[in-house]
């Protein structure tokens, strides 16, 4: 007879949904993070900041299991790291430059889509006919968003507005990557490695451009400084090695529906902050997350 799964294993679907909503909150709030940073960094900078301290939190855990990634490994981990942390982490910090957090929040829930498509045509992943609606629906949710949804003044800007929504396609690529690649690799390991490929980089430019002593300099870059670094332990580097963790014991969809929660968290802490919120939020986002719903009944 089989007995059921330990309640705080991530084989019971009941911690699986806690675990999600948890993810939900803690990303849901990055994008108000970012927005932090940006009142003292650029979102270059804002986004090296976060890397940064996302690979030096983590450095201490995984010093013994780095050594012995197997070296057909580290292409994939690689990719990981460059299209699940990297490449996101710049797109999102120069979006919500010019657009609200908010916004940005509701534009990161396309990536279950993404997973699918990506999943699908690339990974082996069986795609049903009944996900072909699901998908329509939610890209014609992103594409009324970008188009109208995006307020006025400086979150007008069409470009800025696409970014984040490149970042969402990155992260189905590397959803896919770790399930299907990476799968062998302990979590930790499977974090931790693809962080190791982008901090060769972010961290010397840390330190070159001078972002730590601007720092020191006054309270306006210290508190910038302080919330994009608190952005790369808590949104990147625990989030990240929860979120691997989940795709480790359920689906990659499963996992990649985190963004349902995600827009909700992004819009409230965007009204506390005193952001405009449009009717055009809560129309896209509605649509958004029909075509999220319908990809993953159908999936």
């Amino acid at each position: 007879m089989k007995q059921n799964p330990n309640f705080f294993s991530l084989e019971n679907r009941v911690w699986q949904l806690l675990v999600l909503l948890a993810l939900g909150m803690t990303w849901g709030s990055s994008f108000i993070l970012m927005k932090q940073g940006l009142k003292g960094f650029n979102g270059f900078e804002v986004a090296v900041i976060r890397l940064s301290f996302s690979f030096l939190f983590l450095l201490p855990f995984l010093w013994k299991d780095i050594r012995r990634i197997p070296a057909k490994k580290y292409l994939w981990l690689a990719l990981a790291g460059w299209l699940g942390n990297g490449l996101p982490a710049f797109l999102f910090a120069i979006g919500l430059s010019k657009i609200n957090s908010s916004l940005g929040g509701i534009i990161n829930s396309t990536a279950p889509i993404f997973t699918l498509i990506i999943g699908s045509t690339l990974f082996g992943l069986h795609f049903k006919k009944a996900a072909i609606g699901g998908v329509l629906i939610g890209l014609a949710g992103t594409v009324y968003l970008v188009a109208t949804g995006s307020g006025g003044g400086d979150s007008s800007n069409l470009y800025y507005a696409l970014l984040p929504l490149l970042g969402s396609v990155c992260y189905g690529f590397s959803t896919n990557i770790i399930k299907t690649r990476l799968q062998e690799l302990k979590p930790m390991v499977v974090t931790g490695g693809a962080l190791s490929f982008v901090a060769p980089v972010v961290l010397p430019a840390m330190f070159l451009m001078g972002l730590p002593s601007q720092a020191l300099r006054d309270s306006l870059h210290g508190t910038a400084f302080f919330y994009s670094a608190l952005l790369g332990v808590v949104g990147t580097s625990l989030a990240v090695l929860v979120f691997n963790y989940l795709i480790k014991h359920t689906s990659v969809l499963f996992a990649a529906s985190v963004t349902y929660i995600i827009p909700v968290f992004a819009m409230a802490w965007g009204f506390v902050f005193g952001e405009d919120i449009t009717v055009h939020y809560f129309l896209g986002m509605g649509v958004i997350i029909l075509g999220v719903w319908l990809v993953n009944r159908a999936k």
